[in-house]
């Protein structure tokens, strides 16, 4: 039962159980690691930067040479030194960078200046892990793929597309997908139509296929719905995951009177009424029985194979944990569950223990014999390591924040805890190996702290300065007014 690698369906920066979002959902899912940083950049296309002496993955390239040297302040976690780096746009502009594990991704407009991350969540939290580009009309590209340690230039493609917009390939493989879209006239009797088709590449450029962009609920097209190498088609309450590279349409199982069932791009996760889980994790699908509130019976979650469509796993077949409130006929007082993450063949599930969701049980499963391998009490919210080793207590969506707590997700072992009168801090972010954890205070001043012994690190840390961390490579990135800086891990 260690839990420490897994799949995962929801996003890499926020949490085991919740988002910052527009949409307030409950994130079910740990990290995926797609992020977009805005960043300023420049150079050539052959990379101009300032290379650290590390060469390793750029394939023969030239590592990136010549940019700013970083004067912030010290990072923990990573050297002192940039590997590499990119000096500001001309005008002070800020290039985006999608972060592809291994590459980091630029694109530069017909000018040769780097883009911004210029899509329609600008600004949000959402925004800046999803979207590098988005315009009204389709515009000439040239996406430039560089290696996250040298910043040596990979692969360049031109393109001409209207969005340029992270996803992932099956198993949780990074990827972009670069949608062009063209509109038919009317002819007098019907209206202009607007039609857009994607075309996914993995992280090295290579194309891995081509859809067409689905619908979100309100009829805009989402290339977000493209995810895990599906496209995720809705149609009211039904949702359909497609095979972009071919194969048998998966139709997610929604029960009940009235059921309603919802999918979350900017998450990756879905739910029921009370329900939650990732939509996809590795080789498995979710179902929401009794996904309805005019129902007796017990909400429950389902994993389904998609290979086969034959459901392999349930929260209806399995022990609840001790610590969940029951009633007199022995089912659960409250329908509140979410299936976290699924890793190494186990699953493992949130329950709210009582009717007022004041406290949660964690539960590991074997997902083929279905037995309840450990369990422990947590916080509802919180903030998963990249290795998925440990957890930290994240603020609430609402009511008072009294501090972070910091446990062990495997056996819920708790290594530390804030007390009260405390400054408290709010966890944003691990460092790849989970020993450093960066934070926020009041105020909105970073401060580092070593993970597992709560000792204060860094404090005053500008929030500008809490570096992106690439999980594939350990390496952190980050933007200001100098420059965009990339750092290697630090040495133990």
């Amino acid at each position: 039962m260690d839990g420490t690698d897994g799949t995962d369906g929801g996003i890499r920066q926020r949490g085991l159980l919740r988002a910052r979002s527009a949409t307030a959902v409950k994130v079910v899912a740990a990290v995926t690691g797609l992020v977009l940083l805005s960043a300023c950049g420049g150079g050539s296309s052959d990379g101009d930067g300032t290379d650290g002496g590390k060469n390793a993955g750029s394939g023969g390239r030239a590592a990136a040479t010549g940019g700013p040297a970083y004067k912030g302040p010290e990072l923990p976690g990573f050297a002192k030194k940039a590997a590499w780096s990119l000096p500001p746009t001309e005008g002070g502009g800020t290039p985006g960078a999608l972060d592809l594990g291994e590459t980091l991704l630029f694109a530069k407009d017909a000018s040769g200046k780097y883009v911004d991350n210029s899509g329609p969540e600008k600004g949000s939290e959402q925004g800046e892990k999803h979207f590098l580009h988005s315009s009204d009309e389709p515009e000439s590209l040239t996406l430039e793929f560089r290696d996250a340690k040298t910043g040596a230039v990979t692969k360049s493609l031109k393109v001409k597309t209207d969005s340029v917009t992270a996803t992932t390939w099956h198993d949780g493989a990074p990827a972009v997908a670069v949608a062009t879209s063209s509109t038919s006239a009317s002819d007098g009797l019907t209206e202009a139509k607007k039609t857009s088709t994607a075309t996914l590449y993995d992280a090295h450029g290579a194309k891995l296929g081509s859809s067409p962009v689905p619908q979100d609920k309100y009829n805009n097209d989402d290339p977000r719905l493209l995810t895990e190498g599906y496209r995720v088609e809705l149609d009211d309450d039904v949702i359909r995951l497609v095979p972009i590279d071919g194969g048998t349409t998966r139709t997610i199982t929604c029960t009940g009177q009235l059921a309603q069932c919802e999918f979350h791009p900017e998450t990756g996760t879905a739910d029921g009424f009370a329900t939650h889980a990732p939509l996809i994790s590795g080789q498995y699908y979710a179902g929401f029985l009794n996904a309805t509130n005019y129902d007796n019976d017990r909400e429950q979650i389902t994993l389904s194979d998609l290979a086969t469509g034959k459901q392999v796993w349930s929260t209806a077949d399995v022990e609840v944990p001790k610590g969940v409130a029951l009633d007199d006929d022995g089912e659960r007082q409250s329908g509140a569950v979410r299936v976290v993450r699924v890793a190494d063949g186990k699953v493992l599930v949130a329950w709210s223990a009582n009717v007022t969701a004041s406290s949660w049980m964690y539960a590991w499963y074997d997902v083929k014999s279905g037995a309840l391998t450990g369990s422990y009490e947590a916080p509802e919210d919180a903030l998963l390591s990249p290795s998925g080793e440990l957890a930290a207590k994240d603020r609430e969506e609402i009511g008072e924040f009294d501090g972070t707590a910091v446990w062990q997700v495997a056996d819920g072992k708790q290594l530390w805890a804030q007390t009260e009168g405390e400054t408290a801090l709010d966890p944003v972010r691990f460092t790849a190996d989970g020993s450093v954890l960066y934070g926020l205070t009041d105020g909105d001043t970073g401060l580092v702290v070593d993970a597992r012994t709560r000792k204060v690190l860094v404090k005053n840390l500008p929030e500008d300065h809490i570096p992106f961390v690439d999980a594939a490579t350990g390496y952190g990135y980050l933007s200001t007014e100098d420059g965009f800086f990339t750092f290697a891990p630090s040495e133990s």
